[in-house]
């Protein structure tokens, strides 16, 4: 049950608190080892598969995956990958069965692990100072060829998992920013009220308009984006970087009625 005591602060995490830097080549390179890593596990199966196909249907669902996150939907991790390898071969994931598309799962998965976008520095103390303000702190994000088991594992490394009370992720729930309901489930699982949770993100689509349409208040992470441009919802409050997020957490905290 929701205590109107607690309150929240819940963050994105694509270019809110992790990039990729140079010319998205850490990305392509990920994609690489995708191939590669996928292959091998294919190859495990008996299942020899042209090396630029692969590619190319995996690099295209990803701008699918994306575009479905834009209308809130998304698929479970698997889902994906079971469609991606039906679109190389319909009859290949009867091939290989349940336990071959897990093993190009978590192909996929190393390939994230091995090839890291990397956490934004100085971001891990920010994080730790919100939670010494005795807030709540949720992860809100839409995901992509990436399961959570692997986010999950790759943040015990970093040293952030036990910063989270509560993480989602769209490809577990099969439900993307911006629909309110994977905000409404996060709140849930905090036991808090969305008058009480400031949400942190850097799309004024998925982020803003989702948070604000489930009640919640806004911070938008512009980047280098102008901030004067016309939008359909404008945020609470703007920041260039989550580096400035700690004046913006105690202006609106004061704001509550604590």
């Amino acid at each position: 049950m929701a205590s109107i005591d607690r309150a929240a602060v819940t963050f994105d995490l694509w270019k809110t608190l992790i990039f990729e830097y140079g010319n998205k080549s850490n990305s392509s390179k990920r994609a690489e080892l995708r191939t590669e890593y996928s292959l091998d596990a294919l190859r495990d199966f008996g299942e020899p598969v042209d090396q630029a196909r692969f590619h190319k249907i995996f690099v295209d669902m990803a701008e699918e995956i994306t575009l479905g996150h834009d209308s809130g939907t998304d698929a479970h991790f698997h889902k994906w990958v079971e469609l991606g390898l039906s679109r190389i071969d319909p009859d290949l994931p009867y091939r290989i069965g349940g336990s071959g598309i897990t093993h190009v799962g978590d192909a996929i998965d190393k390939a994230f692990l091995d090839c890291p976008p990397l956490l934004l520095e100085g971001s891990l103390e920010i994080l730790n100072q919100v939670h010494s303000r005795g807030l709540l702190i949720g992860l809100i994000t839409n995901t992509g060829m990436t399961s959570s088991s692997a986010f999950t594992a790759w943040f015990a490394a970093l040293g952030l998992l036990p910063i989270f009370d509560h993480m989602v992720f769209s490809n577990d729930l099969a439900i993307a920013k911006p629909n309110h309901l994977i905000f409404d489930l996060t709140l849930e699982a905090l036991g808090v009220i969305p008058q009480r949770v400031i949400h942190v993100g850097d799309n004024i689509h998925t982020d803003v308009a989702g948070a604000a349409a489930a009640g919640i208040t806004t911070a938008w992470v512009s980047g280098t984006t102008q901030t004067d441009l016309p939008f359909a919802v404008k945020p609470d409050f703007t920041l260039q970087t989550i580096l400035e997020l700690l004046p913006i957490v105690d202006r609106w905290l004061g704001s509550l009625d604590r």
